[in-house]
C-alpha cells in the first residue's frame, strides 16, 4: 500500500507548507495506519523486512490493540528475554525474581551472587527515604525579599488549587509534603525554582507530580499577573525532577571473610576480600573505573526495572547523578573490612512503581508482579537494590579472580557459533573444547574453519 504524501490527507500543519522538505520527508506519520507506515518504513529495502514485522505481532488481536496503543508509531514488537534469578533472599523472604534483558551473563552473574548470599544471611535491606520532587521554573526581576513573602502567602492557595489531584493519593499516604523557594540568581540572572516536595504511595507518580505542579503554577501566574508594578515574573515550566536523593534504598550483605572460600578461586578468603575492597575503593578515585563499576550495579537493577513496567531511564539518570552527589563521579557501593567481618552496601536512589502506568495495562508485567506475590513499592525497591548487588558483587567476584571474559565469554559462545553459522555438530564439540578455556570471538572463528569436514563459516 502506498503511503499518503499530501497535505490534504495527513492535515499538515500550514506553516510548515512554506518549508522546502528534504527528499523521503514524511509529513503526519503518525495520522497513518499500520500499513501505511510499514509502506513508508519498508521501501525499497528488502521484503523480508515486513514478514518478520508481522511474525512478532500477537495473534490475539485484543492482546496485540494493546501493544499497539502503548507506544507512537507502532509497527511490530520488540522481545526481550524474560529470565529468573533465584533464591533472592530479602530481609529473609526468598524471592525468585523475573528480570528481562538480553545479556545472560547478567542473570548468570545475579543468580550466582543471589544463590551464595542466600546462604549467607541474604540482602539486608532498608528503604532510607520515599520522597520525590518537582519543581516551578521560574525568572523574576523584582525584589526578592518581596517574593519570598509572597510565596510565603500562595502556599495555601497552592495546596487548595491542588486538591481535586491530591485527595485520592492523600488517602494512600501521600501527597504534598513541602514547598520552598530556591534562589538560582547567583548563577543564572533571575532565575528561581518553587521546589515542591511529594509522597505518591505505590505510584511512581510523574503524571501526578506533573499535574500538581501545573496548577500551582496557575496560582502563580495569576498572582504575579496583578502584581506587574513589583516585578516582571514568567513561569518557563513545570515538571517533576527525577533527581530523587531522597527516595533512597539501601542494601547490605556482610559475613565472616572465611565464608567467602567458595568466591575466592585461586586466592585464599582474606586475600580474596582485600582485592574486592580495593577494586571498590578504586571506582571512588577513578571516573573511568566508577562508570563501569555502577553500570554492573544497573545491569541487576535494571533487569527488573524493565520487567515491571518501570522507567529505566529514569533509575539510571537518577542513579549517576547520585553518584556524583559530593562533585565528583563515584561508586554507588563500599566495602568494608574489619577484623575477619566482610561487609558490603549499596545506597541507591529508585523512584519506581507498582501501580499506575504500564503496571496496569501490559499484560506481562501482570505476570511478573504476581510472580513477586504483588509487592507494594518499597518492596519492590528493596529487590531492584538486591539484584543490584548481587550483580555487582558477582561481577567484581570476576575481575578480581579469574578476569571477566572468561564467565563473560562462556556464557555468549551460543551467540557467537550462532552468529557464525555453526552446524549443530560443530555447536556441541565447540561448547566442549572451550569448556575450560577463555573464549574470544576470534577463537571461537578459528575453531570452526578448522573444524574437520567445514566448507562455510558465516563472516
Amino acid at each position: 500500500m502506498k503511503a499518503p504524501h499530501s497535505s490534504e490527507n495527513i492535515g499538515a500543519d500550514k506553516a510548515s507548507d512554506t518549508h522546502s522538505f528534504p527528499d523521503g520527508f514524511v509529513k503526519g506519520f503518525s495520522k497513518f495506519n499500520r500499513a501505511q507506515r510499514m509502506a513508508v518504513i519498508t521501501k525499497d529495502l528488502d521484503e523480508s523486512i515486513v514478514e518478520a514485522l508481522d511474525q512478532l505481532l500477537y495473534a490475539d488481536e485484543s492482546l496485540q490493540a494493546v501493544f499497539s496503543e502503548i507506544s507512537e508509531n507502532h509497527l511490530s514488537n520488540h522481545v526481550l528475554p524474560l529470565g529468573i534469578v533465584p533464591n533472592v533472599l530479602v530481609n529473609n523472604e526468598l524471592y525468585h525474581v523475573p528480570v528481562v534483558i538480553e545479556e545472560s551473563s547478567v542473570v548468570a552473574a545475579a543468580s550466582r551472587a543471589a544463590g551464595f548470599w542466600a546462604l549467607h544471611g541474604g540482602f539486608q535491606v532498608e528503604i532510607l527515604g520515599t520522597l520525590k520532587k518537582g519543581q516551578i521554573h521560574f525568572t523574576w526581576t523584582g525584589d526578592k525579599t518581596w517574593l519570598f513573602e509572597q510565596i510565603e502567602l500562595l502556599k495555601s492557595p497552592m495546596l487548595v488549587a491542588t486538591a481535586p489531584e491530591t485527595s485520592g493519593m492523600q488517602k494512600r499516604g501521600g501527597g504534598i509534603t513541602a514547598i520552598a523557594l530556591l534562589d538560582f540568581t547567583a548563577s543564572l540572572q533571575h532565575y528561581y525554582q518553587l521546589d515542591v516536595s511529594f509522597e505518591t504511595a505505590d505510584a511512581m507518580g510523574a503524571n501526578f507530580i506533573n499535574s500538581c505542579l501545573e496548577k500551582m503554577g496557575e496560582v502563580l501566574d495569576t498572582h504575579f499577573s496583578k502584581q506587574q508594578q513589583q516585578g516582571h515574573f514568567e513561569r518557563i515550566m513545570s515538571i517533576l525532577s527525577n533527581h530523587t536523593p531522597e527516595c533512597l534504598v539501601r542494601c547490605t550483605v556482610s559475613c565472616a571473610i572465611n565464608e567467602l572460600q567458595a568466591m575466592s578461586a585461586d586466592w585464599s578468603p582474606t586475600e580474596f576480600a582485600r582485592r574486592f575492597k580495593t577494586a571498590v575503593d578504586m571506582a571512588n578515585v577513578s571516573v573511568s573505573r566508577a562508570v563501569t563499576h555502577n553500570k554492573g550495579i544497573l545491569n541487576g537493577v535494571d533487569g527488573l526495572v524493565l520487567a515491571t513496567g518501570n522507567d529505566w531511564r529514569a533509575v539510571e539518570a537518577a542513579g549517576h547523578a547520585y553518584a556524583a552527589k559530593d562533585g565528583r563521579y563515584r561508586s554507588l557501593s563500599h566495602a568494608e573490612i574489619n577484623d575477619d567481618l566482610f561487609s558490603y552496601t549499596l545506597t541507591l536512589p529508585l523512584a519506581i512503581g507498582t501501580v499506575g502506568g504500564l503496571t496496569q495495562i501490559h499484560p506481562l508485567v501482570k505476570q511478573v508482579l504476581k510472580i513477586l506475590r504483588n509487592p507494594n513499592a518499597q518492596q519492590l525497591m528493596m529487590l531492584m537494590a538486591a539484584l543490584g548487588m548481587a550483580n555487582n558483587f558477582s561481577a567484581l567476584t570476576s575481575l578480581v579472580t579469574s578476569g571477566i571474559q572468561k564467565g563473560h565469554m562462556k556464557m555468549h559462545l551460543g551467540n557467537v557459533l550462532h552468529q557464525l553459522g555453526a552446524s549443530p555438530e560443530q555447536k556441541i564439540a565447540a561448547l566442549e573444547y572451550f569448556s575450560g578455556q577463555t573464549i574470544s570471538y576470534a577463537s571461537v572463528e578459528k575453531f570452526l574453519k578448522e573444524f574437520p569436514g567445514n566448507t562455510h563459516v558465516s563472516q
